[in-house]
């Protein structure tokens, strides 16, 4: 007898050194639909420690057909197995980065991090590619089926979703300071950009409680007016504040005309003299293109899709010289992705942060200690964000998320680093973090 779903998708998503969210999606059989049809089921996850019985953790009769399932109360450091269930199906991953040998999802064990020595310092949240006013989701290639329309009661889901994400992170995750990296709008008009930016004053003040960078997006408009300008930055200059904690962050107007990226001289000239002046001082980067031939060149759309190759080895050589300049972050790719710096000494990470508005649609959370930082990707919580994540997983024929979900260790992970430069923020510990 045929089945009438199919369990799929299994992500082991978040770990955290006390947690871990699993999820997976159930859907109809397609029938050459271009987005299949959500099947709604119950969901039932056993966990235990490796070597020990598997017991039943989570059960939820509730249909839904995206379950997302967090398990709290681990041991950091310590390694899990587990099992979910939908029905009588066991979830299998479906794309190839969560299909890998060794990935949890195939072997379903997976360990907890161990947070970085020393106090904690504070937390920071990286997001982009909100695209607030945008219509469709994924590329539009003419009679091509590879964008996404949204369905019924997801007409505005792009503004739908970074509301969420603002609410989450103010009544979930302490109102860490919040870093925009650029695609912002859609089409950067007027009534966009006001809509960003009331929403964003909303989470609170500029430069006290968020950050924002231009995006390729965020252009002027054809009639010579410039709004991102006018609520926001400047085009091709650079923005910089300092959080609780005394964490520099300097903000980069990566946008030229198109898809891809430059940075103009002048800006250039302003940045490497700002990091002259305090070379040793723990800071992070903003912009909107990658910086590194790694991430240009397993991109799909290539190296023409991003920051031009002579900025990004003079961005990479000038932070180099910055010791203090611990980690670099992009959007633009809609991917979460590790990189890996192009000249020799590197210390920063390069780090690509998956979109907010679309499948893995999220953000990620930097958590600071005296001993280095700690990575988490969360997707955001919510029935209509999770009806809308399943949606936009279909978007360019369905392979779109094969290149933006990222690998455990793209979305999870520890680096330890001297940041005993910065003082504790007085921001409570989180309580995935508390040991």
């Amino acid at each position: 007898m045929p089945k009438p779903f199919l369990a799929t998708d299994l992500e082991v998503l978040t770990i955290t050194p006390t947690s871990v969210v699993i999820s997976w999606i159930t859907r109809c059989i397609r029938h050459g639909r271009l987005v299949p049809q959500p099947y709604r089921t119950d969901a039932r996850v056993w966990l235990a420690p490796a070597g020990a019985p598997l017991r039943l953790v989570h059960e939820d009769s509730r249909p839904t057909a995206f379950h997302k399932v967090r398990i709290d109360g681990l041991e950091p450091g310590c390694e899990y197995h587990f099992r979910a269930m939908s029905g009588d199906q066991q979830p299998t991953p479906g794309m190839a980065i969560t299909n890998r040998r060794h990935s949890p999802e195939r072997t379903h064990r997976f360990m907890t991090l161990t947070p970085p020595p020393g106090h904690y310092l504070e937390t920071i949240a990286l997001a982009n590619d909100s695209h607030l006013g945008e219509k469709r989701q994924g590329i539009v290639l003419g009679p091509l089926p590879t964008s996404v329309k949204p369905g019924p009661g997801q007409k505005n889901y792009a503004q739908a979703m970074f509301t969420a994400m603002l609410d989450e992170l103010d009544s979930r995750r302490g109102h860490p300071f919040l870093v925009l990296g650029g695609d912002v709008t859609s089409k950067g008009t007027a009534e966009q950009t006001a809509c960003a930016r009331a929403l964003l004053d909303s989470y609170g003040r500029r430069h006290e409680s968020w950050l924002a960078v231009r995006g390729n997006h965020d252009r002027s408009q054809h009639d010579g007016t410039d709004p991102f300008a006018e609520h926001f930055t400047d085009y091709q200059a650079m923005c910089t504040t300092t959080t609780a904690s005394g964490l520099r962050i300097i903000g980069l107007d990566t946008t030229r005309g198109g898809g891809g990226g430059w940075i103009t001289p002048a800006q250039m000239s302003d940045f490497r003299s700002l990091l002259s002046e305090d070379h040793d001082r723990p800071t992070i980067v903003t912009a909107h293109h990658p910086a590194t031939n790694d991430a240009a060149l397993t991109y799909p759309s290539g190296p023409q899709f991003m920051l031009r190759m002579r900025d990004r080895m003079e961005l990479q050589l000038a932070e180099r010289k910055a010791r203090g300049l611990f980690l670099h972050h992009a959007g633009h790719t809609h991917r979460m992705r590790r990189g890996r710096a192009d000249v020799q000494g590197a210390s920063a990470e390069y780090l690509e942060v998956a979109a907010c508005s679309s499948y893995p649609a999220g953000y990620a959370l930097l958590h600071l200690y005296e001993g280095g930082y700690l990575v988490n990707f969360w997707r955001i919580g919510g029935d209509d964000a999770a009806a809308w994540q399943m949606r936009s997983r279909w978007q360019s024929m369905g392979l779109g998320p094969l290149f933006t979900v990222g690998s455990t260790n793209d979305r999870n992970h520890v680096v330890l680093k001297d940041l005993s430069g910065l003082r504790p923020s007085g921001m409570p510990v989180p309580p995935e973090l508390r040991v």
